[in-house]
């Protein structure tokens, strides 16, 4: 019989939320201080999606239940690995080039999609938008802050006990964390692309800093319902 703790560390609890917060606050200075625009946050809130999609391929493959069946188990896992990962690029491409039409002022809403705007384009993005603009700051805590709440699920028991036990722990099957991510992607990119299009109607800080505020407040309750989610109080079992 497996069983967990009946507490979790208010660490555990609290440490990647307060990481996680942390993130959401340094695109307030860079809005005040350093300059940056509409589009700057929105590439770096794309690119923090990117971010959680990648944990939650991680949860995909070794977080959650086990169950007795192990080829059965693996080839599910595999199967919506795999899924979740064709099918998010594609996503995640088609929104980037969404906001990269309408929000750039390069290309007027009518992008080229050429074999020279695919190969330009990331060099654009990564040393245009990224490097100078400083976003890897904020992106590296957020990396961070959602690694530190994934190792503290799965701390809660080692993978190769999850393997060979004969029971099920607690914990989340694949299908609803990808699920939970794209109610997290949609709920998150209407109140950013809201934003994003008041701040470009009215051209000023105000808009942009409900931008930021409305963002963060949403970002942080979708990552206590879904990342930190029953990491309270475990369930014994």
């Amino acid at each position: 019989m497996v069983t967990y703790p009946a507490t979790r560390s208010p660490v555990a609890i609290y440490l990647p939320l307060a990481i996680v917060l942390i993130s959401n606050l340094i695109p307030l200075a860079g809005v005040l201080y350093w300059g940056w625009s509409t589009f700057v946050l929105l590439m770096l809130y794309w690119t923090e999606t990117a971010i959680i999609a990648f944990w939650t391929l991680m949860r995909i493959l070794i977080g959650g239940d086990f169950g007795k069946n192990i080829f059965s188990e693996i080839t599910g896992r595999l199967f919506f690995f795999t899924f979740f990962l064709v099918h998010s690029s594609g996503f995640m491409l088609g929104h980037f080039i969404f906001l990269w039409s309408f929000f750039s002022g390069q290309t007027k809403g009518n992008p080229q999609l050429t074999e020279e705007f695919f190969r330009t384009m990331p060099v654009q993005f990564w040393d245009g938008i990224i490097v100078a603009n400083g976003l890897l700051l904020p992106l590296a805590i957020s990396f961070i802050g959602r690694g530190i709440a994934f190792v503290i699920e799965m701390a809660r028991l080692p993978l190769w006990k999850r393997l060979v036990d004969e029971d099920n722990v607690g914990g989340t099957k694949p299908g609803p964390l990808v699920g939970g991510l794209y109610t997290r992607i949609i709920i998150m990119h209407l109140v950013i692309l809201a934003g994003a299009a008041l701040a470009q109607k009215f051209g000023s800080l105000a808009p942009l800093i409900l931008l930021i505020a409305a963002k963060t407040f949403v970002d942080i309750w979708l990552f206590v319902k879904i990342d930190l989610k029953d990491r309270a109080a475990a369930p014994a079992n």
